[in-house]
């Protein structure tokens, strides 16, 4: 049989022919099942409202939304896998939740130690009339008070003025920023969609270096009704210390014996113990078989702290003369008791709000100016 070669080239051309039909064929397919696959709906949990950080989320922080696949950028998490986590940081409205912000526990970040001159003191931001968000660590600044006069709204007169405060920095969320104002990348559910947002999020508060005296007269004057305005300025010289840079004369004076009522006071060591806490209740007793007979009983309840204020792993000791125990951790709170220095106070830990206060045995609050970490074994070489 004589070989056809026109016939062999037809039939290799049909061959590549087909096979260019299925490859095609194929891709169309794989393509049509991408295509559905990215139209597929899927069930995305985003935060119904801007959650704290620090927050346990429970099912009222939750809201469900179905989106396209294609518009989703992370995997999505299952309801069991937000259900009973703390939130890492701020979480905001519409924000989908994802593994990187949420934690079994609540995270305890060390604090870092600030190098100041006076006295470490967070202010809020709300406090002051017109927060300043482009300072900076380092910065110097005034703080203004003042006071509206008489019933015209734009005449104000200046009551008092803090010079030569320094910035030691801010706290955003409760952690330490470098920064009073920063851009932060979240995403966020918009349109049935995914999008990653940058937002601006500003500090809460500011970190000072700031005189006791000064802080107080602040604090005072806010009280009563000033406002306060923060200035940014440069460093001026104090009267305070233009007085001390004067030269004094010398006078030689007589050698006084001073009285003993004058004589510096001493303070022992000594433990503190708050009084124990009564209650007492009533309760009525009614009997099934006589509606009209009814016993009455009062009950007297004591709460004690001997055990919880006993306790030798977290002591402090009293530094200053008189040291105030509040029921918040704010100078403004009310004054709950009264002590001295050299008492020894068993603590639970610092507080979380506000790191400048020690939470006592009794619930009570301390500030850390007025006390010191103190060892069990210090304290009973002291005690000697």
């Amino acid at each position: 049989m004589k070989f056809d070669k026109q016939l062999a080239v037809i039939i290799v051309l049909v061959s590549l022919l087909l096979t260019a039909i299925a490859i095609s064929f194929y891709f169309y397919k794989e393509k049509e099942k991408v295509a559905q696959d990215n139209n597929r709906l899927v069930n995305v949990y985003v935060a119904k409202n801007t959650i704290s950080k620090d927050t346990l989320i429970n099912e009222s922080h939750l809201k469900k939304t179905v989106i396209a696949r294609q518009f989703v950028l992370t995997k999505p998490l299952l309801k069991q896998e937000i259900l009973g986590k703390y939130a890492k940081e701020t979480i905001y409205q519409n924000e989908a939740f994802l593994k990187e912000k949420l934690s079994n526990k609540i995270e305890i970040v060390e604090e870092k130690s600030l190098d100041f001159k006076y006295n470490s003191y967070n202010m809020s931001m709300k406090l002051f009339e017109n927060p300043n968000f482009s300072l900076e660590p380092n910065d110097i600044i005034k703080i203004i008070s003042v006071y509206q006069k008489g019933k015209d709204v734009n005449n104000y007169a200046v009551q008092y003025v803090a010079k030569n405060i320094k910035i030691l920095g801010f706290l955003s969320e409760g952690v330490e920023s470098e920064k009073a104002l920063y851009k932060k990348k979240i995403k966020k559910l918009v349109k049935k969609q995914q999008v990653e947002e940058i937002i601006n999020v500003k500090a809460d508060e500011i970190i000072l270096d700031i005189k006791e005296k000064v802080l107080l007269k602040l604090i005072d004057d806010y009280n009563k009704g000033k406002q306060l305005w923060m200035v940014k300025s440069k460093i001026e010289e104090d009267d305070e210390e233009k007085k001390e840079e004067k030269p004094k004369k010398i006078v030689q004076k007589k050698k006084l014996v001073k009285p003993v009522s004058y004589r510096k006071p001493t303070y022992p060591i000594k433990w503190y113990t708050p009084k124990d806490k009564t209650l007492t209740k009533t309760a009525t007793i009614s009997y099934a078989n006589n509606n009209d007979k009814k016993t009455v009983k009062k009950a007297k309840i004591t709460e004690g702290y001997k055990d919880e204020c006993s306790k030798t792993d977290k002591l402090l000791i009293g530094l200053s003369h008189n040291i105030y125990l509040r029921t918040k951790p704010s100078f403004r709170a009310k004054i709950n008791n009264k002590i001295h220095k050299n008492y020894i106070m068993s603590y639970v830990s610092k507080s979380k709000i506000q790191p400048d206060w020690y939470i006592l045995c009794d619930g009570t609050y301390v500030n850390k100016k007025d006390v010191r970490d103190i060892s069990f074994s210090e304290y009973k070489k002291l005690e000697k």
